[in-house]
This record gives C-alpha cells, structure tokens and sequence, in this order.
C-alpha cells in the first residue's frame, strides 16, 4: 500500500512538471492537476523574474512563460533557495538543446543578470584594512563581492531598445560597495590577471614586474612606476579596499 501510494506521488510529480509528455496519474483530478502545475509554474516565474528583468521583459509573457515551463519539466534542482534556483536556470539556459531556438545572446544576458543578482544579495562579512595603506609595497585587501566575467556578446548593453547583431567580446567587473549598491564596470583581460595576481597576495609592484614579463614589455621599470595609477583606480572603484593590517 505505501509503496503505491509512493508510486502515485512520484508519477503525479513527473506529470505536474511536464502535463504534455507523462500521462496523469488514474484517480487524480485533472482540473486540479492542472490548476497545480500552473500554480508550481507561477511560484517559479516568482522565483525568477526578480533575477532576470531584461531577459524576461525582451521575451515577453507568452516565450518567458514557455521557457520557465521547460525549466521546470528538464532542470533538477536540490536545493528551495531562491540564488540556487535561478543559477540552475542559468544553467538551464545555457545547456538545453530546447533553448537554442532562442536568441543567441540571451545565454550571456541571462548570466550576466543573475550574476548581478548574486552579488547583490549574497551576505558578506567586510575585512579589516587600511584604506591610506601603499597598494604598490604591501598586500592588498579586495573586496569580498568582487567578480570578473567574460561575456561573447555586450551584456552591459542590452536592454528592450538595443538588441546585439554582432559579437563583441566584453569584459565586466562587478561588485557591491559596503553601502549595498551594486557597480558594474568594464573591464579586461589585463584587468583579470592583474586582479588574479593581487588575490594571490602579491604587492602591486610585484603583480606589475610579473605581467611586464608576460608582456615582454621593453622597459618593465616604467611599468611598473605606471602601475601605481592603475592600483589607485583600483581603489577608487571599490575593488581594492587597502592594505592588509601589518
């Protein structure tokens, strides 16, 4: 009897997902089935929209609504937390054959939205440091919110008026300040390595003779003395809070 009733449960699950593909479960109510799925498909468009503005707004109801459907039907997810949900879209978005069909840039636009949904929200616990430290002699403190990414399409861009015809590469920075608004900021490769190699624990003046390697750069001295404005933009844009405390 418990078994049956388990089976009963797990096929009227797999139906409320996908109502079109898995027949309905014999002695289950269809008009409440399907008021159900519909229920499900609305708590998860509640879910996301928050996250996905852009996207939802430049797929409109009828294609946004479609596409959380299928989210819903194809994307296993573990965990009830609202940031976990919408990476799984994401991921969703990205991975299924299904999704294809639907703009080319809406992949990055999609992760570009979330991210900034993440660092919006994710609970940080602020560092000591000391902001009139000397960023070029002394290992830095960045911001914990801090992020890089790399987009094939212009993600920063893209809104209800401007839709992309052409890939562009785009590199982003993005991060919270300790007052919760949330920057965006165009970034670089350089930027990442640069950024890479101060996470490691490196001064700026080491992190710059290291990159005038790579650079093969003629005369890394003068680099390395120009690099003390880049590490002063770094801090006036937040990603570099200071210096770690002696």
């Amino acid at each position: 009897m418990l078994n049956d009733f388990r089976q009963t449960q797990f096929a009227l699950a797999r139906h409320l997902r996908d109502p079109l593909s898995v027949p309905l479960p014999d002695g289950v109510n269809a008009t409440d089935a399907s008021a159900c799925s519909q229920e499900m498909v609305d708590h998860l468009c509640d879910i996301l929209a928050p996250a996905f503005p852009v996207t939802h707004a430049l797929l409109g109801d009828d294609i946004w609504g479609l596409t959380v459907r299928l989210f819903l039907k194809d994307a296993p997810c573990h965990e009830p937390w609202a940031t976990a949900v919408q990476r799984a879209f994401v991921t969703h978005v990205c991975a299924s054959a299904e999704m294809h069909h639907l703009p080319a840039w809406l992949q990055d636009l999609a992760h570009f939205e979330w991210l900034q949904s993440a660092v919006s929200t994710t609970p940080v616990v602020w560092p000591t440091f000391d902001a009139s430290g000397d960023t070029m002699h002394h290992a830095v403190v960045l911001n914990p919110t801090h992020v890089e990414a790399a987009y094939e399409w212009p993600v920063h861009g893209i809104d209800t008026d401007h839709k992309p015809d052409d890939m562009q590469s785009t590199y982003v920075t993005m991060l919270r300040d300790p007052q919760d608004e949330l920057h965006v900021l165009e970034s670089s490769v350089f930027r990442g390595q640069l950024i890479d190699l101060l996470r490691e624990g490196q001064t700026g003046e080491q992190a710059f003779m290291v990159l005038a390697m790579w650079l093969s750069h003629p005369e890394p001295e003068v680099f390395v003395r120009e690099g003390a404005q880049v590490m002063a933009q770094l801090q006036r844009e937040g990603v570099v809070l200071g210096t770690r405390l002696q």
